[in-house]
């Protein structure tokens, strides 16, 4: 496999900030001399993440986008000083290579990478330009000034800058087109090896994770987030809430035995010395979340709806896995509910991991191939089974799943064929066959002879007499 030429690369360092435990920076290879992380990007990078605006992905993909734009003026201008009459095009130069994969070894981009790519190294540009040139060491320099002049000597930047992306953008020109590659399916997970998947799964954990996926519909990264407080059972039924894992408002006691009011981000921290795992960066335990509908917005937490009686069933194993499988393992000082088998919180990677063995053990059973089923065709089962098997309304199927706009929920409303033809069959019994309505009498019948078209010469000529 071709790999695209280039003289940077992304590393993930730790950091001591109150706010993240990791940042994406760019390290530049050079073919004589030892890397060096570009301070200019790493001073960005950490601008936005402190800003809070940007998930962690965004920021990585921000910091490859800048990478590949050193890449086009190292390798492809040859890194020197260019004419300011060229350097106008600089930026523009790169976003249209970018676009059509015309050097390094790169491909087409598609619409979401090139917009990304447009974004990042415009707020780039912006912010070294608000930077003093002393900031930075001599190395970066000369890479800086070429931005900053592709900038400024470009007329009328923010209409004739990048003036082709923006007219590509333009949906009343036509839009701008981008390769198709086949049509994009979704996978609910067969219902009729969903029962065998739940058998093969011999951790209780695992079994009561993949039954609160499948019949919960929810995202796994929703569900990793839950406290043990979270999932809770009342009058035999299973109760699972979710909450914002920064922002949802909770209650707690201090060591001194007074209650505290605050965000879950500030327990936390109070409590536990932790951040929330969507700002675990590149670490393993780290989770992302999507953004749901809540069900009490100020409060920030919604409420998990399950199918198939499951809340109920589900106790027991609920049960189990507190008292059986969590006093197996070491005791952390921490909240969440589900752990791994060294106590901490339960990573994403291993719940994966968990659902292709088992997945597997289905596979042999059966003697067939499930390798297109991810962990998040549980969900995609629970949207199936709402919209084929009890013909929900998608408005209420978009608050069981937490959609926050109902086109979201569209994408899960899969009818099956079989079911496509019993309504069908239905609707024309409801109508009646055409054997059973009455027979409507022709033009001729109602008319006598008299057809339409035909000229009745009596009634002329009565009528002419």
């Amino acid at each position: 496999m071709h790999r695209p030429e280039t003289a940077n690369t992304v590393v993930h360092i730790a950091i001591d900030a109150p706010d993240a435990l990791t940042l994406p920076v760019l390290v530049e290879v050079p073919d004589e001399g030892p890397p060096s992380v570009s301070l200019s990007v790493a001073k960005f990078a950490r601008y936005l993440q402190r800003e809070g605006m940007r998930s962690y992905e965004t920021l990585r993909k921000y910091v490859v986008a800048i990478g590949k734009l050193k890449d086009y003026y190292t390798l492809v201008r040859g890194g020197e000083a260019v004419p300011s009459g060229e350097l106008g095009s600089l930026i523009e130069d790169f976003l249209h290579a970018y676009d059509h994969g015309s050097v390094l070894g790169w491909t087409d981009a598609t619409q979401n990478e090139y917009v990304l790519c447009r974004t990042a190294v415009l707020e780039y540009v912006k912010f070294v330009m608000d930077v003093g040139s002393a900031t930075w060491p001599a190395n970066e320099v000369r890479f800086v000034e070429a931005c900053r002049l592709s900038w400024r000597t470009a007329k009328h930047a923010e209409q004739s800058l990048l003036f082709h992306t923006k007219k590509r953008l333009r949906k009343k020109t036509g839009g701008r087109k981008k390769n198709s590659t086949g049509l994009r399916q979704y996978k609910p997970f067969p219902a009729n090896y969903l029962d065998a998947l739940l058998e093969e799964t011999k951790n209780p954990r695992d079994r009561l994770l993949f039954s609160t996926l499948a019949f919960g519909g929810r995202r796994v990264s929703e569900v990793l987030h839950a406290y043990t407080h979270d999932v809770v059972a009342t009058n035999e039924a299973l109760h699972y809430r979710l909450a914002h894992p920064r922002k949802s408002l909770i209650e707690w006691r201090t060591l001194a035995g007074a209650s505290v009011r605050g965000t879950r981000a500030e327990y936390l921290k109070s409590q536990f010395g932790m951040l929330p795992r969507t700002e675990h960066g590149a670490l393993p335990s780290k989770l992302g979340w999507k953004g749901i509908k809540f069900d009490d917005e100020a409060a920030q937490t919604s409420e998990t709806y399950f199918i198939r009686n499951a809340d109920k069933e589900l106790v027991a194993l609920h049960r189990k896995y507190l008292h059986e499988v969590r006093q197996r393992v070491p005791r952390r000082h921490h909240p969440y509910y589900w752990v791994g088998e060294d106590g901490e919180p339960l990573t994403q990677k291993a719940v994966e991991g968990q659902f292709l063995l088992a997945r597997k053990r289905v596979e042999e059973r059966f003697g067939i191939d499930l390798s297109g089923y991810g962990l998040h065709s549980l969900r995609h089962y629970f949207g199936f089974y709402c919209v084929d098997v009890l013909r929900a309304d998608l408005l209420m199927i978009q608050k069981w799943m937490g959609h926050t706009h109902v086109s979201s929920t569209a994408i899960y409303a899969h009818i099956s064929p079989e079911t496509a033809r019993d309504e069908l069959r239905k609707a024309e019994k409801r109508k009646g066959s055409p054997a059973e309505e009455p027979r409507q009498p022709s033009a001729i019948e109602r008319h006598g002879s008299t057809a339409i078209g035909v000229v009745d010469t009596r009634r002329l000529t009565r009528k002419t007499a």
